[in-house]
Formats: structure tokens, sequence, C-alpha cells
């Protein structure tokens, strides 16, 4: 122990917690009119490799000329590794409309709520890892097993790969299991342990991109009259939104 450790309070520390979820939630998520855009390139290659397609336009982040081919982006491995740097987190759950972190960190609640959906230290800690499994069910309907179990070999549960045709998405941020329930339009709905139906989670993805406004988010002509106004845009830029100015630019997605 250390004298040091007294120096601020546990309410201090908290609340000095508390500021780096407004610096990440306003520079990287549904704040940040560029939000979606920063996260759609690691969402798109993401439905890819889901999908079993390869990606042959470079319309985001993405680079086709390395996605457009089995030698560069090999389809159908039992497993995949992205390295990216650990802010794109954010972005990429911004981007896939998970509504459960759209809580804006208070900009004046002192001390911060602890119950508080977005806090980033939970979110990206050293080492910050968002794992998406693909599970195999032998039903369309799996019942959702809310006790802790540890799996020492495949077929302990009851799991044969011969007859787990019905495939879910789940996702695990640190090790913790994301609500998918709460994706936008509500595709992933009515399920308690995370699991979303493969095409019904691929299907929740269909707009990502458009949402994104890629373009003109990342090349458009606006500015934002007042940054430190703590407006959530959901990620993207729309003329008009909240001091938003700027001009269309040739081909973009803007009306």
């Amino acid at each position: 122990m250390s004298d040091f450790c007294d120096f601020f309070t546990a309410d201090e520390w908290a609340g000095f917690e508390n500021t780096l979820d407004m610096a990440y939630y306003y520079d990287y998520g549904y704040g940040n009119p560029t939000g979606r855009a920063q996260g759609i390139g690691y969402v798109q290659e993401l439905l890819a490799r889901l999908t079993h397609q390869y990606i042959t336009v470079s319309n985001s982040s993405v680079n086709s000329s390395i996605t457009n081919n089995s030698a560069d982006f090999p389809l159908d491995r039992p497993f995949y590794a992205d390295f990216s740097h650990d802010d794109i987190i954010v972005s990429v759950l911004t981007a896939m409309s998970l509504d459960y972190f759209r809580d804006p960190p208070s900009l004046t609640q002192f001390p911060p709520n602890p119950d508080r959906h977005f806090i980033l230290s939970k979110m990206t800690p050293f080492g910050g890892h968002l794992t998406t499994e693909v599970i195999g069910c032998s039903g369309p309907n799996p019942a959702a097993v809310s006790k802790e179990r540890v799996q020492y070999y495949p077929e302990q549960y009851g799991y044969s790969a011969s007859n787990a045709t019905h495939k879910f998405v789940r996702m695990r941020l640190n090790n913790g299991i994301l609500p998918l329930d709460t994706l936008r339009g509500g595709a992933c709905k009515g399920r308690t342990d995370g699991m979303c139906a493969l095409d019904k989670f691929v299907a929740s993805q269909n707009a990502s991109y458009a949402l994104s406004n890629y373009d003109y988010a990342c090349f458009g002509n606006w500015t934002i009259a007042n940054t430190t106004n703590g407006f959530d845009y959901d990620g993207t830029v729309r003329l008009g939104q909240a001091g938003i100015l700027g001009n269309t630019q040739p081909g973009s997605d803007e009306e």
C-alpha cells in the first residue's frame, strides 16, 4: 500500500474513468458523426467470412485487392484473427447498431452511474478483444442455459457435429457475452443468452454500410459548429443534424 492511494477518493477515480468514457463515446461511437464509418470495414469483413463471400469492391477502409482472393483472404477456415487498434472496437459496435452501447456517458453526473452501459475500461482494456463465434445446434430454438458450464470435450453436453445444422452467432467482448437482442431492428430479439440465428444476424446488418454514410463522412465537406455539445449523432453525418454544416459532394450518399 502507498499513501498515494488516498490522494484521490473513490468517487474521483470513478469520475476520471467517466472522462475517458466521454472521450471515446464522442470520438469513436454514436457521439461522433464518423463513428460508424470508422468501424464499417471490420463489419464488412466479418460478414464476408460469415457468408463465405469475397469482397471485390473497395467502398470503405477495406482493400479489395486483398479481400478478393483466397490467398490473402481465405474463407471456410475454422477461425480467423484480425488485429487493429482497440479504439475500433467501439466503432465496430456502433456500425453494427448494437444499441446496448447507445448509452451516452453523462457530462454532468458525479459520481457517474456505476450501472451505465458504456464503460470504456470494460470495452477496451489493454489487450481488449472481440470474438464472434458460430455455434451449431440441433434445433432452431435451443433452450437458453443460464448456469455456467465448463466444456472439456465437444460431446460432453450432447453436441454432435453431424446434426448441428442450425447455426447461431454469439459475440464476446473481453469474454463477456454481448446482448445481440439489442441489435437495432429486433432481428435477434427473443433470446437471453446472446445467441442470434446466423441468417437473422446477417440480415440485421443489411443496412450497416448505408447507415455509415462512409463516403460523405470521410470525404465530404462538412463541419460541426459545436464539438462539445454532447450530441448523439447515431454515429453518422447528416446535414442539419445538431449543428452539422457543409455542402454535399458529387456522388455522395447525402440527399
